[in-house]
């Protein structure tokens, strides 16, 4: 099973990285693969049925913060994970946000989010904006040190000049997300945190 697993990503990232070679990007060659990464997480993930309960509407990724993707996303943009379509939404920073006059509806479209990716220009507000959206059965990435102890859900790590990932599954089960063995399997680390005295009593 891990090898059927590895393979599905392994063909999933080289149709995408594939189909962005003979393009101009302004996307580092890392943030192309995270975001095919993205991509894939969609496929091995599952929401609580209120979360996808219209199935016209799309799967929603959200960036907030500076975006690095730039148009790493371009190849995505027309495929469907789920039979459903998807959708890239950037966000501004919560700093900005605060500033808005358009911010509780800018919250909201947060909050519908499938999957948010939360830029390390955010590490200073990165435990309000999990808290967030922690009770929306959002799946919350990052590529910060501290992400998964701050209750995000999946951490991009750099290994050998390749992206390997870490996965918080306590942090998954407070959002209601399912995430398949196939993915667990491939990361490079699983962390469970242990209940706290607070939660015990």
């Amino acid at each position: 099973m891990k090898i059927r697993a590895y393979i599905l990503v392994v063909v999933v990232l080289v149709l995408f990285i594939g189909s962005q070679a003979r393009a101009d990007s302004t996307a580092s060659r890392e943030y192309q693969v995270k975001a095919a990464f993205l991509y894939n997480f969609i496929k091995f993930v599952d929401w609580p049925k209120e979360k996808t309960a219209d199935s016209n509407e799309p799967i929603i990724i959200g960036i907030i913060g500076n975006d690095p993707f730039g148009d790493a996303f371009d190849a995505i943009k027309d495929k469907q994970v789920k039979d459903r379509k998807i959708v890239i939404n950037r966000f501004k920073g919560l700093d900005e946000l605060e500033k808005s006059t358009e911010k509780h509806p800018q919250i909201e479209a947060i909050r519908e989010c499938h999957l948010l990716f939360i830029c390390r220009s955010e590490k200073q507000n990165l435990t309000e904006t999990i808290n967030l959206v922690k009770d929306h059965s959002v799946l919350t990435v990052g590529d910060m040190e501290g992400f998964l102890e701050s209750g995000g859900i999946i951490r991009f790590v750099m290994e050998e000049k390749k992206v390997r990932f870490e996965i918080n599954v306590t942090a998954a089960k407070r959002a209601k997300l399912k995430i398949r063995s196939q993915l667990l399997r491939l990361a490079k680390r699983v962390v469970e945190e242990k209940p706290s005295d607070e939660a015990k009593s």
